[in-house]
């Protein structure tokens, strides 16, 4: 497919723009740094293409014709067009403007992550955020193909294509039924919870606990002994409020249980030999593509790690 050149250039619009400013073509010239001829043959053959006289050309210098002033307005505004063109990608450039697409794993409260980035909105007014919620197998595949630009998710991550920054870490905690044997501890290690069952949830937030519980059980020197329900992992709670087994859930969501169910459980803060068993969070982006706007709000997370 051929591309076709632009009937004009925009050093036409603006000789233009000089002579009739300065009321000649000497004049123009002296203005623009140029020489008389290469601004005089410009406008001589602009004119031949249009097929009309933009100036009246006198003794004393030249002056719009009739057509040169309707071409002047158009031509203005496409100057000053190309101006606002200019500083827009530039700023684009800076990270100062851009609509930023933050991918968020299913497993992190609500509210936690748009907070934090709304604020930050309302100090650079140029960006924007759009959000999507997924499992973390899908969030990684999405920053892969530059679906996204931004991902909020645990951490680690698989592979080298992504570059990632720590933000927080949310302890895990054991629920189980207020009766349970273990149920006053208030603390336990793994190796103490191994022969319990454990309530694993149909969703991303399982699947990460279940990965964190074999590895943990593992290091303990056991196999636990797990359970996989056909509900989110929220609900598996109030199966462990009924005696069923052993729920685990980062100590964020407890907030998000309701208050008949809170009554019924114990919460019990699992430790191994590193401290307080825990999922860490990050931010994650491609590492050699990634938009201005959100290296900026990257540097902002790192800034803004201890609020979280």
């Amino acid at each position: 497919m051929s591309v076709r050149r632009p009937p004009l250039d925009l050093r036409e619009l603006l000789f233009v723009r000089v002579i009739a400013r300065e009321g000649s073509i000497h004049g123009a010239a002296r203005a623009l740094g140029g020489k008389q001829s290469a601004v005089s043959r410009s406008l001589r053959l602009l004119e031949e293409r249009l097929g009309v006289s933009l100036f009246r050309r006198t003794s004393s210098g030249a002056r719009l014709t009739p057509a040169g002033v309707a071409f002047l307005r158009e031509a203005e505004k496409l100057l000053d067009g190309t101006v606002g063109l200019y500083e827009r990608t530039r700023r684009w450039s800076r990270g100062e403007t851009g609509v930023i697409s933050v991918g968020v794993q299913g497993s992190i409260p609500p509210g936690r992550i748009s907070a934090i980035l709304e604020s930050y909105s309302l100090a650079q007014p140029g960006i924007s955020f759009t959000y999507r919620d997924n499992a973390k197998k899908e969030l990684f595949q999405a920053l892969e193909q530059e679906e996204i630009d931004l991902a909020i998710m645990t951490l680690p991550l698989p592979g080298s294509m992504a570059a990632t920054i720590p933000l927080w870490s949310d302890r895990v905690v054991a629920i189980m039924s207020a009766e349970h044997p273990i149920a006053q501890v208030g603390t336990a290690s793994w190796a103490e919870l191994h022969d319990g069952i454990f309530l694993i949830g149909k969703d991303d937030t399982g699947e990460e606990l279940l990965a964190l519980l074999m590895r943990k059980m593992r290091q303990a020197g056991f196999v636990p002994v797990t359970r996989q329900e056909a509900v989110r992992s929220l609900r598996v709670v109030a199966l462990a409020a009924n005696g069923s087994g052993i729920a685990l859930l980062p100590d964020a969501w407890l907030g998000f249980l309701p208050a008949a169910i809170r009554e019924r459980i114990a919460v019990v803060e699992v430790i191994d030999g590193d401290g307080f068993s825990h999922f860490a969070y990050g931010a994650a982006w491609h590492r050699e593509r990634c938009p201005p706007a959100a290296r900026t709000v990257i540097r902002f997370l790192e800034q803004q790690a201890t609020a979280f």
